[in-house]
């Protein structure tokens, strides 16, 4: 079973003192190689990491089962292990903790954090010890943009590649929307994904009658609603975090409104929880889900089944696992346990994910495929774009 430490700041300080962590020899052909992360296993953001611990432990216990990472100037392939700390959803925790994984663990390389809040500070502790750290879900530009050497990301989806293969169906669905209301979660990412493809669908030929925002703590929509039912629009586009958005679902039911669809960014389990069948009928994004296969998808697959992990109840899992894939696959590329050689190729790679390839720009920001998406149809999740994934229920009978 692969080593993993899971730790609050309290338990670690005795750890150290006593030396009872082992330490990595780096770059070494004759010890497995180590790698560093920390998950957010209590504090606020834990409500989205359910069950990643055991997902880690399982992804790299299904790598070693493989025989483990292959190195070429090895001649054969390593065993991994990897450390594992809570950060708490704390910055100052997790700068701490990733300090300590380069200090005292000695860890060859970093996956992880997740999150802006973390992915802004911790990436400048890889760059002090020049070591290679590949995040997870850190989808704010401007976290890349400080000329870091050592540090990539694979959040998914971005915002400029939230809901390319949404509207790229509906250019292909018959009839055509003509119209879209806009309703946005009064929040920086929600905003910018609103700001980003308002304008891609006027570009389409898709008209947009109406843009209101919301704040996170509101209860009473009737206000959008009756703006909603006096512009009637085809497609009512609900640009909105999952735990802010059902009682919006719920009174557009109430209210009878009427679309071709109602879409909404983030159509998850938690929503679906909220609202009951009134979600029925809508579409929503999902990076992946294990209906669509893709490269490493049967690894993927028994990963999610043995840490019961669900993709549309933790819908940031993906990247969480592109960041572990992508970094086996750099140390392959680069052939050594060897940080200057896997930077190298984490810069000038392409990486293959369930979703599809993963390139990074000279900022270390992934471009990756566009979300899936989803329609629920009979209370389930049905992939319905692309289309050979499935098929959309058009217009959408629940809302007709």
């Amino acid at each position: 079973m692969i080593r993993t430490v899971l730790l609050t700041t309290a338990a670690l300080v005795g750890l150290v003192a006593s030396g009872a962590v082992a330490q990595a020899k780096i770059g070494s052909c004759d010890e497995p190689i180590l790698l560093g992360t920390t998950i957010s296993e209590t504090g606020p953001f834990s409500t989205l990491t359910d069950n990643w611990k055991a997902m880690t432990e399982a992804f790299f216990d299904e790598i070693n089962k493989m025989g483990g990472i292959d190195v070429s100037s090895c001649g054969k392939k390593l065993p991994v292990r990897i450390v594992i700390y809570d950060d708490q959803s704390n910055p100052s925790t997790a700068v701490s903790l990733f300090e300590k994984m380069a200090s005292v663990d000695n860890v060859d390389f970093f996956v992880g954090p997740d999150w802006t809040s973390l992915g802004l500070p911790v990436p400048t502790v890889a760059e002090r010890h020049q070591i290679p750290i590949v995040m997870a879900n850190v989808a704010t530009p401007s976290a890349y943009s400080r000329g870091l050497k050592y540090m990539w990301g694979t959040p998914y989806p971005v915002v400029p590649l939230w809901s390319q293969r949404y509207f790229e169906m509906l250019t292909k669905v018959q009839p055509q929307p003509k119209t879209i209301f806009f309703v946005t979660h009064d929040n920086p990412v929600m905003k910018g994904i609103t700001e980003f493809w308002a304008p891609k669908a006027e570009a389409q030929g898709i008209k947009v009658i109406g843009k209101e925002t919301f704040p996170a703590d509101a209860k009473d929509f009737s206000a959008i609603i009756l703006k909603i039912r006096a512009a009637r629009p085809d497609i009512v586009y609900i640009s909105s975090f999952d735990n802010v958005s059902g009682p919006l679902v719920q009174q557009m039911r109430q209210q009878r409104i009427k679309a071709m669809d109602v879409h909404h960014t983030m159509l998850t389990g938690a929503l679906a929880r909220q609202t009951g069948k009134d979600i029925e009928g809508m579409t929503g994004e999902l990076a992946w889900y294990p209906a669509v296969g893709g490269k490493h998808s049967e690894l993927v697959t028994r990963v999610l089944q043995r840490s019961k992990v669900d993709m549309f109840e933790s819908i940031f899992t993906m990247g969480r696992i592109s960041a572990y894939l992508t970094m086996v696959q750099a140390i392959e590329k680069a052939g050594a346990v060897d940080r200057e050689k896997v930077r190298a190729a984490l810069t000038k790679g392409t990486f293959e994910a369930p979703p599809g390839p993963i390139v990074f720009d000279e900022k270390g920001f992934a471009t990756t495929n566009g979300a899936f998406t989803i329609q629920i149809q009979g209370g389930k999740v049905a992939v319905v774009w692309p289309p050979e994934a499935g098929k959309i229920a058009w217009p959408s009978p629940s809302w007709q």
